[in-house]
């Protein structure tokens, strides 16, 4: 009878683990990358919106290059103002952001800022001042 016990014990504890051995839940898929590009035809360049998820915050990286329409080589001259969402205007200053001159090029550079790309497609401006008044996109 306690031989029976033991026996039936194991195949028990064997079927339990065996069981549950396969239970393993499978890994969380990637977290969602959008996509979208911005071409300015002007000064020939391109700005590209990556969607990303840091610690369940939705976030955007822009990067962005410009080809023509730089006429110095001083970054503290030229600004970059994003306008999104229902927040007011984010106005930087090439040097801190630290995009690379050469004229008449700029960058390549890239900003994270907080955001959906879906939802600020149609909403998101860029606008690219040699001075704070002056566009030359």
């Amino acid at each position: 009878m306690l031989k029976t016990r033991i026996i039936v014990a194991f195949i028990s504890l064997f079927a339990f683990i065996f069981t549950y051995l396969h239970a393993i839940p499978p890994p969380p898929p990637p977290p969602p990358v959008d996509h979208a590009i911005a071409l300015l035809k002007k000064i020939k360049g391109i700005v590209i919106f990556d969607q990303i998820v840091v610690k369940k915050q939705e976030k955007m990286i822009i990067n962005g290059i410009i080809g023509q329409g730089i006429d110095e080589n001083t970054p503290e001259n030229y600004f970059i103002s994003f306008s999104y969402f229902a927040a007011k205007n984010e106005t930087h200053s090439f040097a801190e952001l630290n995009i690379p001159i050469k004229p008449p090029r700029a960058g390549p550079w890239n900003v994270t800022i907080p955001g959906v790309v879906d939802q600020c497609t149609k909403k998101f401006y860029i606008g690219i001042t040699k001075m704070p008044h002056i566009k030359i996109f």
